[in-house]
């Protein structure tokens, strides 16, 4: 297990010199940069910049995500774009010298059988593409555009491609109504990166995602499964929603889940 933890920069080029800066400062170990729609408008110029800055403050990218395209359409220009896209991630990747590419699985249809079976046809060449560029595939669960929305999505995936792992959030996927522990304790060996983001639930309702050790995800047991599965990837934080995701709560977070999660740590 790693001994230090990471957190999800912001992508201008004025922030991401502020939290290599805080990341150095505070002992981080990198930065990990997520991008939707806007991912279009990224160029290679900013791609190098943010090298450039991760180089002079020693930290590392150790995640570039790009989230909401549809990799698997059956609309032949929406899957062309969002190929497109992956093909840019790749390469944008292999600059930052990232650990580890994250995207969706896309959606094919509404059966799973179908699109496991398109995920099989379309996938191998860019998970290939992904392994010589020295990055890890992950894939995000069950949110965005993509059809894994289930352990059983993965489990049918890992049949002829091993080689496919899980972007895990356990605060997501209790969420989405999930036993998040029981993916941890049967497929902890199959996570490529890990998100740690708090839920706190107050009336059967999320109330608040405060930082780490301040809500309701069970993180010892969640670094038990972890550690018995000699996880070594990445332990990433994100700082979410709309009370701790900016400004000083957002710095306040980072440092009081790194405490928290310290202990857990050796």
């Amino acid at each position: 297990m790693r001994t230090k933890l990471s957190f999800i920069g912001d992508n201008d080029l004025a922030s991401v010199e502020q939290d290599a800066r805080f990341a150095a400062e505070h002992g981080f170990e990198g930065l990990e940069y997520n991008y939707w729609g806007n991912f279009a408008e990224l160029g290679e110029d900013t791609v190098r910049a943010m090298r450039r800055i991760h180089r002079a403050y020693g930290v590392k990218c150790v995640m570039l995500g790009i989230w909401g395209w549809n990799h698997l359409s059956q609309d032949q220009d929406e899957r062309a774009k969002a190929h497109a896209m992956l093909d840019r991630a790749i390469a944008y990747g292999q600059i930052l010298e990232a650990e580890t590419l994250t995207t969706g699985g896309g959606v094919y249809s509404e059966q799973l059988a179908e699109n496991v079976a398109e995920f099989l046809r379309v996938f191998p060449p860019f998970l290939e593409r992904i392994r010589a560029a020295g990055m890890v595939s992950a894939f995000y669960a069950v949110h965005g555009k993509s059809f894994f929305t289930s352990l059983a999505a993965y489990e049918a995936v890992w049949a002829d491609c091993p080689q496919v792992t899980i972007k895990f959030d356990p605060a997501n996927w209790r969420h989405h109504g999930d036993d998040y522990l029981e993916v941890l304790r049967k497929h902890g060996d199959k996570i490529g990166h890990l998100h740690l983001k708090e839920h706190l639930y107050h009336n059967g309702e999320l109330a608040s995602q405060p930082p780490v050790g301040m809500g309701d995800i069970e993180w010892g047991k969640v670094f038990a499964f972890l550690y018995e599965h000699r996880y070594n990837g990445a332990l990433s934080v994100e700082p979410h929603g709309p009370v701790w995701a900016k400004g000083d709560m957002r710095r306040k977070l980072l440092v009081l889940t790194q405490r928290h999660i310290s202990p857990f740590l050796i």
